[in-house]
């Protein structure tokens, strides 16, 4: 940046004045802030859509045997709050080359359902070149194609579903500006090479055998199993799955030339029988790890409720000795307990001469009240069912599997 004779000169008498020292220091940390902007991608707001990639994430491509143009493939996961991006290798392989933290992202675990309930999707999803949006309000976006067929076919509603900047989400994925500035510049030069979509793969978790066994009992168990199918496909290649949809439910890699309708039966169709091998070996172990997994869960929950029973024991035994102390005199709570004492109903003589009491007649009433007590204490036992922690095995065994492999039809 270079500046004019006349604004040289003024900067000379600005900066010589005494009495202006400290104008003099603002002013050339702007000036010096205007230059670095200039070669800041994060700072570009002018051609930020045309930044190029950054020089430390160029070496990070070429480290991992990709380039700039290689295809681009994304994965997106909420509780661990992540974007990973992976780049095509020279074997058709894919590395993962960075991960985002996301800064924001609506709703919980679960799939999007309709407009307006600010739930982020999960699905597969695929970009093309005129989803990406330049011209966005949150300073890069691009459109992740929500509704997709496998939503369409559950009559799901809702649009403009995003990754973006800003930091800002309702029912998007949100990123900072100089994040989404990176992961834009890798869809846009990945387009440049070839690449005519790039697919976004949206999990709620990692599908691994101990998230499942921990949501085992959520309503959307069943979709997660389905979206695990295809988590596994890419886990085992390292090469996005190919997805079709039919009979509502995402199907992997399918060979055949059978037509896929979302809401139709699905066609004959067949899998690699390498990757169904690799499949079933990896749902073998994957099944025994998700076995053990639930019966730790149960047995914690079921540690915890033995604790929660032996509190509330406790707590009734403590009650029941203070009754009895307060029914000797005694006074175990300070003021409490004397309160209570002081407000017994006073004994009125209503003869002069006392009669004894016989053998049959109760001598007070106090022992009757303190079994009536005990009754009461012991039908709270009798309707708690109190588990514990040995029996978690045997509950184990009707635990459902993980999950169910792909079926390919004959």
């Amino acid at each position: 940046m270079k500046l004019s004779r006349m604004s040289q000169g003024f900067f000379v008498r600005f900066i010589s004045d005494k009495k202006t020292n400290r104008r003099a220091a603002l002013l050339a940390a702007l000036v010096g802030c205007s230059l670095l902007s200039a070669c800041n991608p994060e700072l570009m707001e002018d051609g930020k859509a045309t930044q190029p990639i950054p020089h430390k994430l160029k070496d990070a491509i070429h480290k991992i045997g990709s380039s700039e143009s290689a295809p681009l493939y994304i994965r997106i996961f909420k509780k661990e709050a992540v974007l990973e991006a992976w780049k095509q290798r020279k074997d058709g392989t894919y590395a993962l080359l960075k991960t985002y933290p996301i800064c924001a992202y609506s709703g919980t675990y679960g799939p999007k359902k309709k407009e307006g309930d600010r739930q982020a999707p999960e699905g597969f999803y695929s970009i093309t070149p005129g989803q990406m949006n330049p011209n966005s309000n949150y300073y890069l976006s691009f459109n992740i194609g929500y509704p997709n067929k496998f939503d369409r076919a559950y009559g799901r509603t809702g649009a403009h579903l995003m990754v973006h900047g800003s930091c800002s989400s309702r029912g998007c994925y949100a990123m900072d500006d100089a994040q989404i500035a990176e992961i834009y510049a890798l869809g846009r030069e990945a387009f440049a090479g070839g690449q005519r979509s790039f697919s976004v793969h949206a999990f709620p978790f990692r599908m691994t055998p101990e998230n499942m066994a921990e949501v085992r009992n959520n309503e959307h168990f069943p979709f997660w199993q389905n979206l695990k199918n295809g988590y596994d496909h890419f886990q085992i290649t390292h090469v996005p799955p190919q997805v079709e949809v039919c009979d509502r439910t995402y199907v992997f890699d399918p060979q055949g030339n059978g037509r896929f309708n979302a809401t139709s039966p699905c066609p004959d169709y067949t899998i690699d029988p390498s990757l169904l091998s690799a499949l079933q070996k990896l749902r073998t172990k994957e099944n025994v790890q998700f076995q053990q997994a639930v019966e730790k869960l149960q047995a914690k929950q079921q540690e915890q409720e033995l604790k929660t029973n032996n509190k509330m024991i406790e707590a009734q035994l403590d009650l029941l000795k203070r009754k009895e102390r307060v029914a000797e005199g005694k006074d175990p709570d300070g003021f409490l307990a004397g309160l209570i004492k002081s407000n017994k109903p006073t004994e009125t003589v209503t003869s002069s001469v006392q009669t004894e009491p016989s053998e049959s007649t109760p001598e007070a009433s106090q022992p009757t009240e303190k079994a009536g007590f005990f009754s009461r204490l012991t039908s709270s036992f009798s309707k708690k069912k109190i588990l514990l922690p040995q029996s978690a095995s045997n509950e184990s065994a009707s635990a459902s599997t993980l999950t169910t492999l792909p079926k390919p039809r004959q």
